[in-house]
């Protein structure tokens, strides 16, 4: 596969940077990467190798917060991984790359069979094509169609609406505690990680004024938002303390999202003394994890290990 855009190559291996240039059909471009253009990135990338092209650092500090990054951004983004590196393709499709491409160092070969699906053109109507033929037939004879009732719904006053909190817009509690009995019970039966973020922005914000403390809440809510993914469930489940459920998230996967909500935070309040972040992570399957009130309460010790550590902590452990 041949591309007309430019590419960039971040990492350290000049075999690996030969292989990506051999399939692309060009050396690598320098400079900054634009929207719509593509990276080639590996794990092992560091802020030097960025540099090495031109970039004045990597964004995120580290490659797969980088990807996240370049990804907002309208870049095209594959990670490189080793084979058999099962974790490092979890953190590629967690962080939302376009595809992973995996390298055999023994035989010195690039595997790019994402990058050859990616490229391929459709061959088949797409839904939105499918659509725009059914539109004309929906309703007639028969009354309304789904499809047509499906939209009626959306339009109505939805059941996630009422479960939503007032001051922030995400879930409630209630919903929260039924959403991880679910998704405990998915994970179990599909054998698949979970991972549970309990995040505690500080008891300094109920000392703000209510307008104040609203609007922290609002900017707060922006962040998680910004920093998850569509199939995350987010919820305030304490005046100050939020739930995030990360469903096939393990261990590692959780701790990238943990430190790179907690890093947006700081950022975004850094004038803001009262705010305070604090995160503790639990994921399953753990031998020390029997049930999902055992996991609640694992990840709430953890939390307030990483209070007593301080603002920004991010605790995975209780003890």
């Amino acid at each position: 596969m041949t591309t007309s855009k430019r590419w960039f190559w971040v990492g350290t291996r000049t075999a690996v940077r030969d292989a990506c240039a051999s399939l692309l059909g060009g050396p690598p471009s320098t400079g900054t990467v634009g929207r719509g253009e593509l990276v080639v990135i590996e794990p092992q990338a560091s802020p030097a190798a960025a540099a090495a092209i031109g970039l004045p650092q990597l964004p995120g500090g580290h490659a797969f917060a980088a990807v996240h990054a370049w990804k907002g951004a309208g870049v095209e983004v594959y990670v490189v991984v080793d084979d058999g590196d099962s974790i490092g393709v979890q953190l590629a499709r967690f962080c939302l790359a376009n595809a992973v491409l995996t390298w055999d160092a023994s035989r010195g070969r690039l595997d790019a069979a994402e990058l050859h699906a990616h490229a391929r053109p459709r061959t088949k109507p797409s839904l939105d094509d499918l659509l725009a033929r059914l539109e004309p037939q929906l309703g007639g004879s028969r009354g309304e169609s789904s499809l047509q009732r499906l939209l009626r719904f959306e339009r109505e006053d939805s059941i996630g609406n009422r479960l939503q909190d007032p001051e922030t817009g995400l879930f409630d509690g209630p919903y929260a505690t039924w959403k991880l009995d679910e998704e405990w019970k998915r994970a179990h039966r599909f054998h698949q990680p979970l991972s549970l973020l309990l995040l505690d922005l500080g008891a300094g914000l109920q000392s703000c004024s209510d307008s104040e403390r609203r609007g922290l809440l609002a900017e707060a809510s922006g962040v998680f938002l910004n920093e998850c993914r569509d199939i995350d469930v987010l919820a305030r489940f304490a005046p100050t303390v939020f739930l995030m459920l990360l469903p096939g998230t393990g261990p590692l996967g959780s701790e990238v999202v943990a430190n790179r909500i907690l890093a947006a935070l700081r950022q975004r309040f850094a004038s803001q003394p009262e705010v305070r972040p604090a995160g503790g992570l639990g994921s399953v399957p753990s031998a020390e994890i029997p049930d999902r009130r055992s996991f609640l309460a694992l990840t709430e010790a953890c939390l307030r290990r990483a209070e007593a550590a301080g603002a920004g902590a991010v605790c995975t452990t209780w003890q």
